[in-house]
This record gives C-alpha cells, sequence and structure tokens, in this order.
C-alpha cells in the first residue's frame, strides 16, 4: 500500500497523445529530483533512451517504459506507452489496488 509520500502518484494516468506522455516525464522527473520515486532501471528493457535522456528533452523512442518505485514505502510505479502508432499508454501504480484515481 502506497504512504504518504507516494499517495499522490497513485492514479491512472492516460496517455492519448504526445502531451500526455510529455507531462508524465515531466512529473516523473520532479519526483525522481526531489526524492519520492526512484527509478528502476531495467537492462532487458526495449526503450531506445534512458529515462534521464527523455526526462532532459531527448527524444523518446517507438516504446515507453520505464519503472519506479517508492524511496519510502517501495510503492511501484510504471510509465508505458506505444508511441509508434499512437496507441498510447498510462502512468500508474503496478499494484491495481493502489490506484485511488483514475483520469
Amino acid at each position: 500500500m502506497p504512504c504518504e509520500k507516494c499517495t499522490s502518484l497513485c492514479v491512472r494516468y492516460p496517455i492519448r497523445q504526445p502531451n500526455d506522455l510529455l507531462k508524465a516525464i515531466k512529473i516523473a522527473k520532479q519526483n525522481v529530483e526531489d526524492g519520492t520515486i526512484i527509478e528502476l532501471p531495467d537492462l532487458e528493457s526495449i526503450n531506445q533512451n534512458s529515462f534521464e535522456a527523455v526526462a532532459s528533452g531527448e527524444g523518446w523512442g517507438d516504446i515507453v517504459e520505464y519503472n519506479f518505485c517508492c524511496s519510502n514505502c517501495s510503492e511501484r510505479f510504471s510509465l508505458h506507452a506505444e508511441t509508434y502508432h499512437g496507441s498510447g499508454g498510462y502512468w500508474e501504480p503496478k499494484n491495481k489496488l493502489s490506484v485511488r484515481e483514475n483520469f
């Protein structure tokens, strides 16, 4: 279950267009920088660019898939989207029971 530190991130935010993805990346970046969440690098990921690079303004690849966890309670989060065909994706907690709101 999420703690007070990460409960505001426990939303299912749909990514339907590029601006939605930019907003999700910006929020994730701010929360990494302030220590709320930690990126969990995945060596087997199909990402074409690192989260750090994308968060710094470099373009993203056809598939965006980044994982994070709360630095306090270890709640896990996923930022994922398919951008090539435009089918989109979500920012969401990995544990579906932790979702407090759907947008």
